[in-house]
């Protein structure tokens, strides 16, 4: 069995380890901001829960990291209805939030009655609520809704937030045709985000990209931070010398 010194092996692969450990930072450490809720926010939606989304228009928003547009399209016996789902995601001192809305075309044959977003089982804990103003969220491409969501629910395996814009079922609490929703937002307490889902549900359906919370940093990656950590140390010695 041969032995290997920890020294000379480290001082040997300090570079590598290094890259291993500003890789290992841009994909689960970049981003990083508390839970918010507004003065009369919701909190939940938990696993399996139902909660009444707060307005919380004005509130402080924190720093935009990322935005979104995808645009989506489906048919039924009815016509087309297509539009798009703005997503993006907010660093809130320390934890993110996650802003979605819904823009549905003039020319859709249906109004849109929920929207539905995951995958949160990276976020144990969430609050819901809306922004009526999406055009002061600078930075982004979102528009002053008209319809804001009845309710949020979460899938009793945590996975999926669904926004309801009923009951009751009518032009006034759907998205109508040529009307957009107001912003959703959730709020969570995960520091990390990643490539996600949403989907608009009504007679029909489709699910198109959206932003969701990114995963906790696994045991193996955390020993290669580690590693690249004390790699570094061991280079900055050789560099002195």
């Amino acid at each position: 069995m041969k032995t290997f010194k920890l020294g000379n092996s480290l001082q040997k692969f300090a570079p590598i380890a290094a890259v291993l450990l500003l890789g290992s930072l841009c994909g689960s450490v970049m981003f990083a901001g508390t839970v918010a809720t507004c003065a009369d926010g919701a909190f939940g939606p938990t696993a399996g829960n139902t909660v009444f989304p707060a307005n919380c228009t004005g509130d402080v928003t924190g720093t935009l990291d990322a935005w979104m547009s995808s645009a989506f399209s489906y048919t039924t016996n009815t016509g087309t209805t297509s539009g798009f789902i703005y997503s993006a995601v907010y660093d809130d001192a320390g934890t993110l939030d996650f802003y979605y809305q819904v823009v549905n075309n003039a020319s859709s044959a249906d109004a849109i009655s929920t929207l539905s977003v995951s995958d949160f089982t990276q976020a144990p804990t969430t609050n819901a609520a809306y922004w009526t103003d999406g055009s002061a969220l600078t930075g982004t491409g979102f528009v002053d809704g008209t319809t804001s969501p009845q309710t949020a629910d979460r899938y009793s395996d945590g996975s999926t937030i669904q926004f309801a814009f009923y009951p009751p079922s009518s032009s006034t609490t759907e998205i109508a045709p040529g009307e957009s929703s107001d912003v959703e937002i959730v709020s969570t307490n995960a520091t990390t985000y990643s490539a996600g889902f949403a989907a608009v549900i009504d007679s029909g359906t489709d699910t198109v990209a959206a932003f969701q919370p990114g995963s906790v940093p696994e045991p193996a990656t955390l020993g290669l931070m580690g590693l690249g950590l004390i790699g570094l140390a061991s280079l900055r010695r050789r560099l002195r010398r």
